[in-house]
Order: structure tokens, then sequence, then C-alpha cells
């Protein structure tokens, strides 16, 4: 005989339904989605059903999604300001590092489903993020997706003088340096290690021929970063405090 919680679902969301609805301010209404956010590619590396299997397809959604809330939170927020320094603020609202100390903090990590084995990018918790984002959007829209966005990203940094000075978006400000001094760089692919559903890339910064740093990531943009953070905390932290 089926249980009352079997037979009347609605009146006694699961668990994970309920943590979702903490997280994003809303009841979800297709949980398969979000279920697929928080399933780093590690955890069925060799699954052959059909579909998709982890969650970097919404990362990507999110990632744009992400993206455009916090330029237009910007722009309404900061209307004397010009481009650069909008441009700045995003960077670092949308740094790696932001974005795992966000996840972090909503509880992301207790509920990825991974195989890390102790090795893995920094990343992925704000990878994971990312993806409830691009989850959330395809669910129940952007309008809500984005008050979601603003109380768990947008105020909480906006409202933090200390993160608006410590966060950084390393890869940036690297770039900006160097186009200041009109410098010549490049970020090239070292060593790619492991196999293709968990692999690490070994990215290096050159300055004209020579190579000033590396970095590890899960991708080659999260390599470079990686990178960057390595020159900038060699060479510019002090100059920038």
């Amino acid at each position: 005989m089926r249980s009352i919680q079997e037979l009347f679902p609605y009146f006694f969301p699961s668990a994970f339904k309920k943590d979702i609805k903490t997280i994003i301010g809303f009841s979800p209404k297709d949980l398969s989605l979000y279920k697929l956010a928080l399933r780093h590619a590690s955890a069925y590396p060799f699954r052959k059903k059909k579909g998709e299997r982890n969650n970097e397809r919404l990362e990507y959604l999110g990632d744009a999604v992400i993206d455009l809330v916090v330029a237009e939170a910007l722009f309404y927020r900061f209307p004397k300001e010009d481009e650069g320094y909008l441009t700045k603020m995003r960077s670092k609202m949308v740094s790696r590092n932001n974005l795992n100390r966000v996840a972090d903090s909503l509880g992301l990590p207790n509920l990825l489903v991974a195989n890390l084995k102790g090795n893995h990018s920094e990343s992925i918790y704000g990878d994971a993020l990312e993806a409830l984002v691009g989850a959330c959007y395809i669910d129940l829209g952007l309008k809500r997706t984005q008050y979601f966005v603003m109380r768990a990203i947008v105020d909480p940094f906006l409202t933090n003088a200390d993160l608006m000075e410590t966060t950084h978006n390393y890869k940036s400000e690297v770039i900006e340096y160097f186009q200041g001094y009109k410098k010549s760089f490049r970020f090239e692919e070292l060593e790619r290690n492991g196999e293709q559903h968990n692999a690490t890339f070994v990215m290096g910064l050159y300055v004209g021929e020579e190579l000033v740093s590396k970095g590890e990531g899960s991708s080659k943009k999260k390599g470079e970063e990686a990178a960057a953070k390595d020159y900038y905390q060699q060479h510019l932290s002090v100059n920038n405090g």
C-alpha cells in the first residue's frame, strides 16, 4: 500500500525540493533540471544513457544569465560611472572567487553530486552556481531568476565594502595592466591531463616570448584565470594593495 506522502507528493515536498526552494526563493517546477545542475561531470563519466549527463550546458547558460543580470543592475545602480568602472565591477562580481564564495554560502557543496577523489578545481562550486541559475531560468523564467541572482550575488556584494575592494577577476586585472603598458602577451596551453570528462588544463601566460606564470583548471578559461592569478600575486598585488 502506498503511503500518504506517495499519494500526495505536493503536500510532502522532498528534502531536495525544500533545499532548492530555500536557495532560489521560489518553489521549483521541474526538479530534474536542478538535479542536473548539481551533477558534476565526474559523477557519471561512463554513463551511456542518452541525454545530458552533467551540468556543463546549464553552466554555460547560467554564466550568460548572470552576466546580463549583473550588467543591468550595475547600469542602474551607478548612473554616473563610466563603462570602465562598470566593466571592472562586473568582473569582480562574477569572478571565480566571488561565485565560489556565494556557492559556499548557499550550501551548494553539500548538494553537489561528484566523484572528485580529493583532486579538483576550486571553481566547481561556482560552476554549479552558474548551472543552478541556468536551471532556474529554464524552469521559472527571467524575472524570478533575476530575483535569485540579485538576492544571492548582486546585493550581498554591493553592500560589502570588503568584497568590493578585495574580490578580483585576475585575468581582467592582468590584461588591463599589460594593455596599459602596451606589452604583448598571450595564454597558451602547456599540458592537458586526465580523461576528457575530467581533464585538467595547464595554461601558460607569456609576455613576449617569456613564460611568466602557469595555472591549472578544469577548462582552458579557468587555467588562464589561474595563470593570471599567479602572475598578479607575484607582480601586481603590492602595487594594487
